[in-house]
């Protein structure tokens, strides 16, 4: 609950916090709302916006994942992400599904 600070005399109400809405069906086919990419999604070859789809990643661990692999070379096996700086085994476990290294 949000509470609202009553101005002097007034009794303290107690309002809903606000909360995320979640998209519907119509909305998901919506053009503006489509993914950059479909998954799996090429850690080898992915920009920003594509790895910013994944769960629990945003744009500045998408920066890391791109740096590690400017620095590194591509990567070899998807345990290699776990060395980006902001991945841990939680994040990892999540993204893992909707990963790949692409064909080799």
């Amino acid at each position: 609950m949000l509470v609202v600070a009553p101005r002097r005399g007034q009794p303290i109400e107690l309002l809903p916090a606000p909360t995320r809405t979640q998209p519907t069906a119509e909305a998901a086919l919506s053009p503006t709302l489509e993914p950059t990419s479909s998954f799996p999604i090429n850690v080898n070859t992915a920009g920003v916006a594509d790895l910013d789809q994944l769960p629990g990643v945003g744009p500045s661990l998408a920066q890391s994942i791109m740096a590690y692999r400017d620095a590194n070379g591509p990567f070899e096996a998807l345990e290699e992400l776990l060395e980006v700086p902001g991945i841990g085994p939680r994040t990892f476990e999540a993204i893992r599904p909707f990963i790949t290294l692409g064909e080799q």
